[in-house]
């Protein structure tokens, strides 16, 4: 009869005591299982920790190939799109262009998130040569507003897009540390809001010195105890993950604010009946890939020496978030660089403003004072707002107008 509590049949860590391993803990005579049973069972483990990488296979995909050992294999990451590059030298402001008009094309959104938008692409080529990566932070009130799609076709564009409806801790930063794609995150909202740990590591990843996450790992020594036989115990080492690359997180409701201060945010909405996007069934991104992969080799050294920029209007975390961005800009011309400079001051707001709560209060008071009334319609609100408020509200839709929803959202917060 099987001992409840005995560690090979319930894994009961606890009942063994720590300085006997499981073959010594059965020599005791601590455990009243039969010999015969608790060999097959040593026998089953020790199989186990030997499957061979074709039998672990089965279970499902892997972004690695594995070795017999089950072991992952550096760099024989094959889920990743070969890009061939152009043939013929490419023109970086035609280039920016092109990929500005095909977003534009498939998607209903504001100028000044698309120009953002096409030199983030070309970022994702070459953000191993700046400091700091760029996000971009997708944000709907409802569902149907298109923010799937913009990521669809961002991925599209993009280098080496890796996307996931749903991910882990472990998962994320051991699929950015093998290869550095470009993860796109749809569905954010279904497990990021109450996920601390994944928050914590997408703060932290936007710059190369503090893009790193540190865990245990088992070693392939095996643990040979002083004056005693070695054992199969395997001592654990502490292993360092890089959680640096490009990333986009789509989401209905509001990113985290510690996110978006780190973010391109661009706010969807649903489009009106009389608008028209081409279907992405006729999305074909493979001529822009290859143009901005020649693009990347050709130029990637002076990406890398270009002075830095700063953006004095918005504050420092957003100045970073765009800094390889104007980079892209400025060597596609001064014309370029004007244009998406003040896109990205708009999308930023302006630096050194109020609380946005603060600031709307402040205008709502001024409505107040100026009609001679102790109440307002909502409706009514918004309109005396519009144009004429110093409050820039987060949750402004993507056209830029102040709503009754804008005022009701930040006057929750």
């Amino acid at each position: 009869m099987h001992n409840p509590h005995c560690y090979l049949n319930n894994y009961a860590i606890k009942a063994r005591p720590f300085n006997l391993s499981v073959a010594q803990y059965a020599q005791h005579g601590q455990c009243h299982c039969s010999g015969r049973s608790m060999g097959v069972r040593l026998e089953a483990n020790e199989r186990k920790r030997k499957m061979t990488g074709e039998r672990k296979s089965e279970k499902g995909n892997t972004m690695q190939e594995l070795t017999p050992t089950g072991q992952p294999q550096a760099g024989k990451a094959g889920i990743y799109e070969q890009i061939t590059p152009a043939e013929h030298e490419v023109n970086l402001k035609q280039l920016l262009q092109t990929i500005e008009s095909t977003i534009k094309a498939h998607v209903v959104i504001a100028e000044d998130a698309a120009k953002a938008l096409a030199a983030w692409v070309l970022h994702t080529y070459v953000f191993v040569e700046r400091e700091a990566v760029a996000y971009v932070a997708i944000q709907s009130p409802e569902k149907r507003c298109g923010k799937t799609t913009l990521l669809s076709v961002l991925a599209g564009l993009a280098s080496k897009p890796l996307v996931a409806s749903n991910i882990s801790v472990g998962a994320f930063f051991r699929a950015i540390d093998e290869a550095h794609p470009t993860l796109m995150i749809d569905e954010a909202d279904t497990f990021l809001g109450r996920n601390s740990a994944m928050r914590g590591i997408l703060n932290a990843g936007n710059t190369r010195r503090t893009a790193f996450v540190l865990r245990l790992a088992r070693s392939n020594a095996k643990e040979q105890p002083e004056g005693g036989q070695q054992e199969d115990r395997q001592p654990s080492i502490v292993v360092r993950f890089s959680c640096w690359c490009p990333k986009v997180i789509a989401m209905i409701g509001r990113v985290p604010e510690t996110l978006a201060d780190r973010s391109i945010v661009v706010n969807m909405e649903r489009k009106l009946v009389s608008e028209r996007c081409v279907p992405l069934a006729e999305f074909n991104p493979g001529p822009i890939k290859s143009a901005c992969k020649r693009w990347a080799d050709d130029h990637a050294k002076q990406v890398r020496e270009w002075p830095r920029r700063v953006l004095p209007e918005v504050n420092d975390r957003a100045s970073d978030t765009f800094e390889p961005l104007l980079v892209i800009a400025e060597m596609a011309g001064a014309d370029v660089y004007e244009k998406v400079t003040q896109a990205a001051i708009r999308l930023c707001g302006h630096a050194n403003t109020e609380p946005e709560a603060a600031g709307l209060m402040l205008d709502i008071m001024t409505v107040f004072i100026f009609r001679k009334t102790n109440r307002v319609f909502s409706r009514d609100l918004a309109e005396a707002l519009k144009g004429k408020s110093g409050w820039i509200a987060y949750d402004v839709t993507s056209r830029g107008a102040v709503t009754e929803l804008s005022i009701a959202t930040t006057l929750r917060k």
